[in-house]
């Protein structure tokens, strides 16, 4: 069984007024997270991506606005495979660690 993937929308930041809209968003705070199968292992990554408006676009009103429309832009824009490929690759080093930290008692 594969990992599960999240969207975590943490905050939105907008111009209060841009070209005769209001409220458009211009950066996406957010956040994604990986969950094994069996729930015990998870890891995340977050960062922010802008978007703009220009004139004649599309434009969704704040109110109007879903998680699902600001997912939509976030992968159109970001690598997700890369992003699913590097929180399952973390997963697995826990999972199955290479490496430890020994913390001898020596005086």
């Amino acid at each position: 069984m594969a990992n599960s993937y999240n969207w975590i929308i943490s905050n939105l930041d907008a111009k209060i007024e841009d070209q005769g809209k209001s409220d458009v968003i211009n950066t996406i705070h957010w956040r994604y997270v990986a969950t094994d199968e069996s729930g015990d292992y998870t890891k995340s990554m977050y960062g922010t991506y802008s978007v703009s408006y220009e004139s004649g676009d599309s434009f969704i009103e704040y109110a109007d606005l879903s998680k699902d429309d600001v997912v939509g832009w976030l992968e159109e824009g970001l690598d997700i495979e890369e992003m699913k490929s590097n929180l399952d690759s973390q997963i697995d080093r826990e999972k199955n660690p290479v490496s430890r930290s020994l913390n001898p008692d020596w005086d």
